[in-house]
């Protein structure tokens, strides 16, 4: 397979021919970003492979090892402190279990601008006797000494979404993770907004756990995500799932060939001491990793500092124009995120005609709206969306 892209990374964004033509205006990756026409052709070619009925040269195994090393590369992490799960949700539940919160008690500090889907994960640790603070934002904002009040060495876990859903409010993980390791307790990142978007390190920041799905701004799809654990916390940890991923050295004294036992040992194995070790099993959607070999590669080439550069002027002007409007801006000033979040009463009722019509798509809530940009947008997208949204004022 050629790793030759069909477009050059290194020309200038925005980066339209990447992907396949856009109708109408396109602000909703923070929902599902766009796949781009060379991971749509991985994926056709998967597929293909798949088929059986070709001579193709095709390694599942050594495409999911690419997958890995380019995540790693992404996030400055080790290859052997991650593991490909389900679902960014699927990570975070698998880092409660291996904790053992619901057995061990203790106090689990978060916050409101964390993903309202894990909501009820702490709703029900709190049930089962888990002290959990959630700390409420303002103005869509953190004050990080509420966090250096509640968490305390009682504190075993702090659950942050590093970059939040509902208005692309950035934390200072390395802060976070500076109170949090002060007191003993570590932290877990819900990092699906932030990695492919923002940069990210998992050793700059110290956090201790992190998941993030592969269907936004990792421009991949659903079903997959990555989840990252630091070497030097697994031997703290309990191994929440047993799978044949995690074996190594495995005998068996039970089919033809092998040394047949007489008692009821009918295996040997060992069980590998990494991240992928304690929580990976086995069946993973491998037509999602194809297309992630393609667009992890794309963000690698392109750079996400240089993408942050690219929307700034872009989220500079929508935020001056929307709130000019009238509506206030609920995303801090400070943030570099792609998603700006704008308070409106009714918004999905009186937005959605409007929007339908003029073929822009964006999140509509029922007192507030998301936008999200991405390398596809340009200013004329900003321009046209601005124009738009003035139709109600008129």
């Amino acid at each position: 397979m050629s790793e030759k892209p069909e477009f050059d990374p290194a020309s200038a964004l925005p980066h339209k021919n990447a992907f396949f033509p856009i109708r109408g205006v396109y602000f909703n990756a923070g929902v599902q970003h766009p796949v781009s026409r060379a991971s749509a052709a991985a994926a056709e070619e998967y597929i293909r492979y798949k088929g059986f009925h070709t001579d193709m040269d095709y390694d599942p195994a050594a495409i999911r090892k690419n997958v890995i090393d380019k995540f790693a590369k992404l996030v400055n992490a080790e290859p052997d402190e991650l593991t490909l799960i389900g679902s960014t949700t699927a990570g975070e539940n698998l880092i409660i279990q291996a904790l053992d919160l619901a057995a061990k008690g203790g106090r689990v500090v978060t916050d409101d601008l964390h993903y309202f889907g894990s909501y009820q994960i702490y709703g029900e640790l709190k049930k089962q006797g888990v002290e959990v603070i959630t700390i409420r934002n303002t103005d869509g904002d953190i004050d990080y000494k509420a966090y250096e009040k509640a968490i305390n060495n009682q504190t075993s876990l702090v659950a942050v979404s590093s970059v939040s859903t509902f208005n692309g409010h950035q934390h200072d993980l390395k802060r976070v993770c500076d109170i949090a390791h002060s007191c003993g307790a570590l932290v877990y990142a819900d990092a699906i907004h932030h990695i492919g978007a923002t940069p990210f390190d998992v050793k700059k920041s110290g956090v201790d756990f992190m998941s993030c799905g592969t269907f936004k701004w990792l421009m991949g799809d659903q079903g997959s995500g990555f989840l990252y654990v630091r070497r030097d916390k697994l031997g703290s940890l309990k191994r929440p799932v047993y799978g044949k991923r995690q074996v190594r050295n495995l005998i068996t004294h039970v089919f033809p060939g092998d040394e047949i036992t007489t008692d009821d040992n009918i295996y040997e194995y060992e069980l590998a001491e990494n991240t992928e070790g304690y929580f990976s099993i086995w069946s993973e959607p491998r037509i999602v990793i194809a297309q992630l070999d393609k667009s992890l590669g794309y963000l690698l080439d392109v750079g996400v500092d240089r993408i942050v550069a690219y929307r700034q002027p872009m989220l500079s002007f929508l935020r001056m124009e929307i709130e000019a409007l009238g509506y206030k801006c609920l995303t801090p000033r400070r943030m570099i995120t792609p998603i700006l979040t704008f308070e409106c009463a009714d918004a999905a009722k009186r937005l959605g005609p409007l929007f339908l019509e003029a073929d822009i798509k964006a999140s509509l809530y029922k007192g507030h709206f998301r936008i999200a940009l991405s390398v596809y947008n340009d200013m004329a997208d900003a321009e046209y969306f601005v124009k738009t949204l003035a139709k109600l004022k008129d």
